[in-house]
């Protein structure tokens, strides 16, 4: 985990097409209460506090933020240098191994532009 006292600023990752994969998981959680939470802690990460975080094995550097309510929220990211946070994309616990495949996508095609 990188140096926690760094100020971050979160990006979300943007395809090709202008499609912002984590941000159309957002919109898509009918619960509000529950985007304001994940909305809550991204600004915490961005202020230094991971919380409950881990790297994924074999991700070739995507971390996931575990967030402990509804259906157990997770929110895959990266780094880009010290001060930068990509959010790649967003599931629950059903869907964590395809979403973890997908971020691993989007990381290379963030790395190729």
């Amino acid at each position: 985990m990188p140096n926690e006292s760094v100020l971050r600023v979160a990006h979300e990752f943007v395809d090709s097409d202008g499609r912002s994969p984590f941000r159309e998981w957002l919109l898509n959680i009918k619960d509000v209460r529950a985007q304001a939470k994940i909305t809550k802690a991204i600004v915490q990460m961005e202020s230094g506090n991971f919380g409950d975080c881990k790297a994924i094995t074999n991700a070739h550097g995507i971390f996931e933020k575990r967030l402990h309510f509804g259906p157990g929220y997770r929110i895959y990211y990266c780094f880009d240098g010290a001060k930068l946070i990509i959010l790649l994309a967003g599931s629950d616990k059903s869907t964590q191994r395809a979403t973890i495949e997908l971020a691993k996508r989007y990381l290379d095609d963030y790395r190729k532009r």
